[in-house]
């Protein structure tokens, strides 16, 4: 794993967190992105040509992927940029200063000091207010057929034989000839996603064999695929594989066969995944807590456990071990708080009505009568 360039688009040798970021942004975020965040910003001021996903995995005994999950929701939230080296290995960790454009910022017209860790300087100087990020939207409430492009930027295009053929090939998927929305979401994936011509049309192909043509739909796949940081034809699909391979482990631990999950269903999934950011394995804990509660499959029952592990921070085995041992002694302290109620309970037999002496001395007469 690669060390990491850490930057800033502003010089600063202490740690300020903006109002702003703990007013807007900390309510919504998972505890463990916070963290992350604000060690990345703390180390901003000090000297550390050791970072890496690795050593930030260790500093919060993560995985490798919570970290990088903490630095895509960041990097979604215009607050963070990520670089990637020719190997496609994440290189860089740039601080920015998000604006009210939801496209991707351009490189060129931001002035981004990098700043590595080796070459920091110890010295702090004098502090300047930072300015106070605006809170952009995610990329998922962009609508890229709603992208207005320029005159201009539509003859460059024209003019580009891979655009001309992208555009052909996409026509020829859907079986039509492209709205004027449909070719501004093309632009968008091309030129602001930067999504190469063949990933664009893997795109197409893959919506269309879902029987997913929709605009909206194709959108959105294209949006959680550069959330993922995907730009080529063999990452998308590593990420169909794996994310097929998911609901099918899910239905599996459900014991539900022969069929594919529905829509209601799928949307579950992809929160449980996409929004909550679990892994698979925690799935299927909560999957088989399910059965055990329910006795039978539900993906209602399931959702509210896994949405009460998102409320409480549970991310990992660990943490749902911990949880159940505070939540047996929280059980147990009960108990001892208030034996009574053991003690009711174990004479509860006693509870019944006995019969009276009266009623004894009156059919031991009648036996001995009929002796």
């Amino acid at each position: 794993m690669n060390n990491l360039n850490l930057s800033s688009e502003t010089a600063s040798g202490y740690t300020a967190v903006s109002d702003l970021f703990i007013d807007e942004y900390v309510p919504s975020a998972n505890g463990d992105f916070v963290k992350v965040y604000l060690y990345l910003l703390r180390l901003l001021s000090r000297k550390n040509s050791d970072l890496s996903i690795s050593s930030l995995a260790d500093t919060f005994n993560q995985t490798e992927n919570d970290v990088m999950r903490a630095l895509r929701y960041w990097d979604k939230l215009g607050l963070l940029t990520l670089s990637y080296d020719s190997n496609k290995e994440l290189s860089g960790i740039t601080f920015r200063q998000p604006d009210n454009k939801p496209s991707a910022p351009d490189p060129d017209d931001t002035n981004i000091i990098h700043t590595t860790f080796n070459e920091a300087s110890d010295s702090i100087p004098d502090a300047k207010p930072a300015k106070e990020p605006e809170k952009i939207p995610l990329k998922e409430s962009v609508e890229p057929s709603r992208v207005t492009v320029s005159p201009d930027k539509l003859s460059e295009l024209s003019s580009n034989d891979d655009f001309s053929m992208l555009v052909f090939v996409v026509q020829t998927y859907l079986g039509k000839t492209l709205s004027e929305g449909e070719i501004n979401a093309i632009v968008y994936f091309y030129d602001t996603l930067h999504f190469p011509a063949d990933l664009i049309e893997y795109l197409i192909e893959y919506c269309v064999s879902k029987g997913k043509t929709s605009l909206r739909y194709i959108e959105k796949v294209a949006l959680a695929w550069a959330d993922e940081g995907i730009s080529t034809v063999e990452a998308a699909k590593e990420e169909v594989s794996n994310h097929n391979e998911v609901a099918y482990r899910i239905m599996r631990a459900f014991g539900i066969t022969g069929r594919e999950p529905g829509q209601a269903e799928k949307q579950l999934i992809s929160k449980w995944t996409d929004v909550f950011c679990f892994d698979s394995d925690m799935i299927i804990e909560a999957c088989n807590r399910t059965l055990k509660a329910t006795h039978q499959p539900s993906f209602e029952y399931a959702d509210s456990i896994l949405t009460k592990w998102n409320s409480s921070n549970i991310r990992n085995s660990e943490d749902v071990k911990k949880s159940d041992a505070q939540y047996e002694a929280s059980k147990a302290a009960k108990v001892i708080k208030n034996p009574a109620s053991l003690k009711q309970n174990a004479n509860r037999f006693n509870n019944y009505q006995q019969r009276p002496k009266k009623s004894d001395d009156f059919y031991n007469s009648l036996l001995s009568n009929n002796n």
